[in-house]
């Protein structure tokens, strides 16, 4: 593990504030406003550039909801305008117009949390106030709120506390986040409110994994985060180096490592269901760098690479989360955590590797090695546990841009009834995704000439993610399988109701969707 001056540290130093507070926040409800609160209220308007406005909030009295909307007209407002912060009859409140785009209603309520919160997160409240809508759920936007409150600052300076690891969240250790969340109306149903705490928490957590430098955050560092995590869930985790894996017959997952000086880790967590008869894989591509290796990448914009892990890292958060809330069938949490670096003894391009089921692969592209690693842990998954249902979920290609930009993840299937239910759990979640198709045309572009398989396909034949799917596909023998492409949306996505910077834990809602309802 190198030096990075950060050593002596426990990793939870690094958490952000939003995941300490998550723990300590309480919530309340109320009939109407509170007073020394701050409210957020969603503004309700027509689809032209007037001023036909109204406040959409049912709980709120029409007095004060009068009183509102008399208090924007006399400042000439209109909803086009923006958000609109006032004070009437003494009570902070913040008019929040919500984003008009044709998403989903939990994107939205998402969307209007992260707005509400950009403006507030610096004004010290001890009361966040949220007056439900007809539109949107609160619990939703409360989790829009958490999103802006994290913010990537773990490593600006030494934390206070740093033997004990321990942050203080709350408004009065100096913090300017609410030490209450209150519901303008009815409390939301507390088991809901409890689960959403705890998801919220593992998306915080999710989004420090990505954002953290990869001279901190290495494959052993990742696999030691993870046995910590299993510890305080109380499942089982297993870590195996890289000498294991040699035994284990992960010439492929190994090659990839060859050219760093830190060794790789196969993380396994196993989360035990109601019933354990049957088993679900969660498994992610954990590359804490990628220059590209041989092949390397261009510079310019290469510091980026640190968030190649963002697949291993959502399928840990998931597993976080999945301690808390036990599934209705055991789960499978499998992460291939490598750097992929130029060196004398890295792998070269033409090389031959051999892969845990046998098969033979010539490494055209060094670049092209989020597969190489992925391969071994689906045949891994596949012959140790076999799970009625995996999904792998990697950065794996940026052709994957080309074809979806930003708005949503690409998925890519064996199996249409495992793409539909896939599907309909990242609907649920909020997480767009789009079906593309897997031509079985395009399944001979696969094979080689000097072995068995080629990583990567030849320039005419294009279609980049579907064929890094058509690989994939040589290694889940006959179980329904799923891949999930977040190359666009797990770092700086501009879909709505996300961050538009940094880590974006994009994924890990549909994971544990999927792994909550496999059983109904």
């Amino acid at each position: 593990m190198l030096n990075t001056g950060f050593q002596n540290e426990s990793w939870k130093n690094f958490l952000p504030e939003v995941y300490t507070w998550l723990s300590k926040v309480e919530f309340t409800s109320n009939q109407g406003p509170i007073s020394g609160a701050h409210h957020i209220v969603a503004v309700a308007n027509g689809d032209d550039a007037s001023d036909n406005w109204d406040i959409d909030a049912p709980d709120l009295n029409a007095d004060f909801k009068g009183k509102l909307v008399a208090a924007g007209k006399a400042l000439g407002w209109k909803a086009t305008s923006g958000n609109l912060h006032v004070i009437v009859d003494g009570h902070a409140v913040l008019m929040v117009v919500p984003v008009k785009t044709k998403t989903s209603e939990k994107q939205r309520a998402r969307a209007f949390g992260i707005d509400a919160a950009k403006v507030l997160k610096d004004m010290r409240c001890e009361t966040l106030a949220i007056c439900a809508s007809r539109t949107f759920s609160p619990v939703d936007i409360f989790e829009g709120v958490t999103y802006s409150f994290y913010t990537a600052s773990g490593f600006k300076g030494k934390k206070k506390d740093v033997k004990t690891g321990k942050v203080d969240g709350s408004a009065s250790s100096g913090s300017k986040l609410p030490g209450k969340i209150a519901f303008i109306g009815t409390l939301p149903n507390a088991q809901d409110l409890e689960t959403t705490r705890h998801l919220c928490k593992s998306i915080a957590f999710t989004r420090m994994l990505q954002d953290a430098p990869a001279n901190w955050l290495d494959p052993v560092r990742f696999g030691d985060i993870a046995s910590d995590v299993a510890k305080e869930a109380g499942i089982k985790c297993t870590l195996r180096n890289k000498e294991e894996m040699i035994a284990m017959g992960m010439g492929s997952f190994v090659s990839v490592s060859n050219g760093g000086g830190i060794e790789p880790r196969l993380i396994t967590l196993e989360i035990d269901g109601v019933d354990n008869k049957r088993t679900v894989a969660l498994i992610g591509k954990g590359l804490t760098f990628d220059s590209g290796g041989i092949s390397i990448k261009p510079s310019g914009g290469m510091e980026e690479m640190k968030y190649d892990m963002s697949g291993g890292a959502a399928v840990l958060g998931s597993a976080m989360f999945l301690g808390y809330k036990k599934p209705p069938t055991k789960v499978v949490c499998i992460i291939g955590a490598t750097e992929n670096m130029p060196s004398g003894t890295a792998t070269k391009p033409g090389d031959i590797v051999v892969a845990m089921n046998g098969k033979t692969i010539e490494v055209q592209n060094t670049d092209a090695e989020g597969r190489l690693v992925l391969a071994d842990l689906l045949h891994y998954a596949a012959s140790t546990y076999t799970p009625e249902l995996m999904i792998d979920i990697a950065t794996l290609t940026g052709a994957v841009l080309m074809a979806l930009g930003t708005a949503g993840a690409g998925l890519m299937t064996n199996d249409q009834d495992a793409a539909d239910f896939v599907l309909g759990a990242s609907k649920a979640a909020g997480e767009p995704m789009w079906q593309l198709p897997m031509w079985p045309e395009l399944d001979k572009e696969t094979k080689g000439d000097h072995a068995d398989l080629n990583n990567i396909a030849k320039p005419n034949v294009k279609a980049g993610s579907i064929m890094g799917a058509m690989f994939l596909k040589e290694f889940v023998g006959d179980r329904k399988w799923v891949h999930l492409d977040i190359a666009g949306t797990g770092w700086n996505t501009k879909a709505t109701g996300f961050p538009s910077s940094g880590g974006s834990a994009y994924g890990l809602r549909t994971m544990v969707e999927a792994c909550l309802r496999f059983n109904r």
